[in-house]
């Protein structure tokens, strides 16, 4: 696990106990995509920044886990769908709906060589 803070960030306002939940979740997600990964390096990246232009904060949760599907990518945030056997597909749309409900907005972009990046922008006093 590696993070990658910037200095100065804002303070961003919201209820701690929902954002820890979308960390959380996030985090949890990545580690379980990297669970079956047989070469190479299993890395966790967490980074922070400033996002001058939306008035906020950026965070970011990277894996080097298998990627994501093109064709799921689109759906990923929807309620009930899911990429895992066990999996309700609640957890991405719950923290969607945090994250908007905190004025921000979450999204997902594939990695290359493989892995995903999930973000999400808050807004900074």
């Amino acid at each position: 696990m590696r993070t990658q803070f910037a200095d100065g960030l804002p303070r961003a306002q919201g209820d701690r106990a929902q954002l820890q939940q979308v960390m959380l979740n996030l985090i949890v997600n990545a580690i379980q995509a990297m669970k079956d990964v047989a070469e190479g390096a299993r890395e966790l990246q967490i980074s922070i920044d400033a996002v001058p232009s939306e008035g906020g904060v950026r965070v970011g949760v990277q894996d080097t886990g298998p990627g994501l599907n093109p064709e799921s990518l689109s759906r990923l945030f929807e309620p009930f769908y899911t990429t895992k056997p066990e999996g309700m597909g609640m957890g991405l749309s719950i923290c969607r709906a945090i994250i908007e409900a905190h004025g921000g907005r979450l999204w997902a972009t594939g990695c290359e060589p493989q892995g995903a990046l999930f973000e999400f922008t808050i807004p900074a006093d």
